[in-house]
Order: C-alpha cells, then sequence, then structure tokens
C-alpha cells in the first residue's frame, strides 16, 4: 500500500438505506477500480465492509438475503 491521506467514504446500503463511513486509502479504491481484487487492495476493511463497496448492501441485509452460511463466505 502506497501511503497517502486516509479519507472517509460514505456509503449506503441500496436495501434498508443505512449508511457506513469508511475510511480508506484513495489508492487503494483505484487499485480495485482497476482489477485488484478488493480484499488485497484493502485489507484492513473487513468482509462486510468490503462487500458493501461492491454490492451497495450491508452485511445485515446480506445475510437476511443470503443466510449466514453462504459456500464462498
Amino acid at each position: 500500500m502506497i501511503e497517502t491521506g486516509m479519507m472517509e467514504m460514505n456509503v449506503a446500503c441500496n436495501v434498508c438505506n443505512d449508511s457506513v463511513t469508511l475510511t480508506v486509502n484513495p489508492v487503494d479504491v483505484i487499485q480495485w477500480q482497476r482489477g485488484k481484487f478488493i480484499q488485497d487492495a484493502m485489507p484492513y476493511l473487513d468482509a462486510d465492509e468490503r462487500e458493501l463497496l461492491i454490492s451497495n448492501t450491508c452485511g445485515t441485509c446480506f445475510e437476511k438475503m443470503f443466510g449466514d452460511d453462504c459456500e464462498w463466505a
């Protein structure tokens, strides 16, 4: 990770409209947008936070939709 200033991103869940503020490195976001796997670009975010960025679905809503026994989780 290249050290630059961290920034806050406000991300809302498309299902419940709850909003979460994530602190991310903007360089990492660009790397992810250019194709780097999100878990490699932003390992400091937990799985729920990464899913929120990927699908705009919070962990609670994701679990309600798919359950907590997903094979890929």
